[in-house]
This record gives C-alpha cells, structure tokens and sequence, in this order.
C-alpha cells in the first residue's frame, strides 16, 4: 500500500515531455548504454520524461531509439526495485506471454542503476485513450486477459524480499516529527482524516489480512492505466520496479480503482449544483451524477473482470479483496497529490469519501461497480 506516486517512463503524453537535463558524467553514461545495448547513443539528441525515476528517450547512431531509465531513491529502495524488476524479466524471459508482448531489454548497469529497454515509438497509454473517451470495453476485456495471464505465470525462486517503509506502516496511527516536519499542509490534513476514522483504520487491516492470507500469484503490485502501452495491435505492461509474488486482488484493484477514480474526478469536475438547493436536494444532485459518471464506465470494469477470470484462476473472495483496493486507490492518489498542496479540496476530500466506501463496505460495492460473478 505505497502512497507515492509512480510515473510512467515511457509515457507519449506530450506534456510529459521535457528537455532532458545536462548528465552529470556523459562519458560514463555512453560507455554503461553501448555496453548494454550494443549500439551507440546520442547524448545531444536525448529527451527526458517526467516520473521520480531520470528516464530518457535516447537515440542512437546504428540504430532505433532507445528508452534509459535511472532508479532514484534511497539505496535500499533502489536495490529492491532493481531486484524485481530484473526478477521479472528473468521470468518473462523464460515464459512469454499471448496476450501481451515484452518491451524490448538489454540488460541493467547495477552502478549506475540504470536500465536499458527498446524505444516504442508512437505508442499510447491505456490512460491517454481513457482521458480522451477512445478506451472501449472491448479494450477493457483484453487487458482483462493481459492480466489473467500475468497471473498464470509459474512461481520461480527469485529473492524479492519485501521492502518495508517505517512510515507506511505507522502514518495511520500517528506521523513522527521527521515526517510531520516534513509534510504539506495538504499531507498533514490528509493524514489526520486517516488516523481520526477507526472504522477505516479497521478495513485496512482487514484488508491486509485478508490479502495475506490470500494465495500468490505473480503481481505487478502499481497497476495504473499507464502501465499499459498500446502500439499498433500490440499491448505492453511497463514498469515492473514492484512485481513479487503477492495477492492479485492488488492489480485488479488497482486497475478498478483508476476507472473509478477517473468517473469521481469527472463528476466534481462537472458538478453543477443550483445556488439555493437545500442539503437534501444537493445531496440528490451529487447522486445522480454520479451514477450517470458510474453507468460510463460500469460495463469497462465489467468486461476486464470477464476477461480476467478467462484466464485467471479466481478465488471466491478475490473481488471483495480487490474491490477494497479499488477503493485505497483514491486514497493513494489522495496522499500524492496532498504533496503539493497546502490544504485539500472540497472535491478531494469528496473523492475520499468515495474510496472509504469501497474499503469499508466491499461487499456490498463489488457488485454495484461491476464485479460480480457470471
């Protein structure tokens, strides 16, 4: 349950795009990426990506393009990304999938901690084609299937111990003063309506006992819509920094959560509530749109839960699981924005709301977004 916000690298939103910054050793840089990749990059014509990790769109002299990327963090979170990624593409390597096809890799410089994949030119996020109205539910029941089958991958003894971060496992209950000093107003507030709502304290541990008590599968453990790239016919999941062997309500949660998280941001954008209105007719207003927002993508979810479980082994719990994730997943979304804020948003605070629900009443809201069995 990370609370930072995880960028995409190879996201082609131009507003993501950026000049790349000057390297700080550009001879050491160019000799890590020929060695690894065999061709001859071109600093001078490098383009930078936003995301907490330096990554770059590098071309070349021999060749296409080449996506580098740098792992930013503490050292023992670095090691630990650097672990499971290079895990994963261990596995992938030795188990390709159907439904998806790899990125191109040419292979990891552990001093550097930089990371060395193929470029893919003109390609989309899942995200990108939500955003615009373009994600069909078709779409949505193929990478139902991509997922399904990320799942059914076979369990290889890999060491991707678990990375615990002190202070994600005891900001529900109280910040220290490092971390109090160190907060936004915004995280300030946002954790104080965490830590001041029992109820919802309570379903988060009930959550994560459930899900530790839940069979493995292989996981990718930060599934957003942009981690999935669509070029041409082919679909790519990036960003494989998390994966381990863990519940896989995590990812179907994660994937739920953008679609409803993407419907509640749309409906405060929209909202339009008469001056006037008495607290109960507003509060009808804000229902019904709501539902109107949750009727557009009702039957997205619908089809990526089928698509899911025809590939999937599904558990009889796994989408109470998954939708209490859906719901967490606005408060991780919450917690990442309130850093740069001062105080939080009417809406955000309304958007919290909305997660709460899923988180402490998944029975009863699996089905009302989608997840129900056949």
């Amino acid at each position: 349950m990370d609370a930072t916000e995880q960028a995409s690298p190879m996201t082609r939103s131009s507003d993501r795009v950026m000049q790349a910054a000057p390297l700080d050793r550009p001879d050491e840089f160019v000799r890590a990426v020929a060695a690894l990749s065999g061709v001859t990059p071109l600093v001078e014509g490098m383009q930078g990506y936003i995301g907490r990790n330096d990554n770059w769109r590098v071309p070349t002299a021999d060749a296409g393009d080449l996506f580098v990327k740098r792992l930013r963090g503490e050292e023992r979170q670095v090691e630990a990304r650097m672990n499971r990624l290079l895990a994963f593409q261990e596995l992938i390597a030795t188990h390709p999938q159907r439904e998806a096809k790899a990125v191109p890799f040419y292979g990891a410089d552990r001093s550097q901690s930089l990371l060395v994949f193929g470029h893919l030119p003109e390609s989309r996020t899942a995200s990108d084609l939500l955003g615009s109205d373009e994600f069909t539910p078709d779409l949505a029941h193929r990478l139902g299937r991509v997922l399904g089958e990320v799942h059914q991958l076979p369990k290889v003894p890999v060491d991707i111990k678990e990375f615990i971060d002190g202070k994600a496992l005891t900001a529900f209950y109280a910040l220290s003063p490092e971390d109090y000093a160190n907060c936004s107003g915004g995280e300030v507030e946002a954790w104080a309506m965490l830590q001041h709502d029992k109820e919802l304290v309570q379903a988060l541990e009930r959550l994560r006992s459930l899900s530790a008590d839940a069979g493995t599968t292989a996981t990718h453990c930060d599934i957003r819509l942009d981690q999935f790239l669509l070029a041409g016919d082919d679909v790519y999941v990036i960003d494989w920094e998390e994966f381990r062997y863990s519940d896989p309500a995590r990812d179907v949660g994660g994937f739920v959560g953008e679609f409803l998280h993407h419907a509640a941001a749309r409906m405060f954008a929209e909202l339009d509530v008469e001056a006037g209105l008495s607290p109960g007719a507003a509060h009808e207003a804000i229902l019904a749109a709501g539902e109107l927002q949750m009727e557009k993508i009702r039957s997205h979810i619908a089809r990526f839960w089928e698509g899911y479980q025809e590939l999937a082994e599904v558990d009889s719990s796994l989408e109470v699981r998954a939708t209490g994730y859906a719901g967490w997943h606005f408060f991780d979304r919450l917690l990442a924005g309130a850093v740069h804020g001062a105080r939080l948003t009417a809406a955000e605070r309304g958007m919290a709301g909305i997660g709460r629900n899923a988180l402490t009443q998944p029975e009863r809201f699996a089905p009302t977004i989608g997840l129900q069995r056949g």
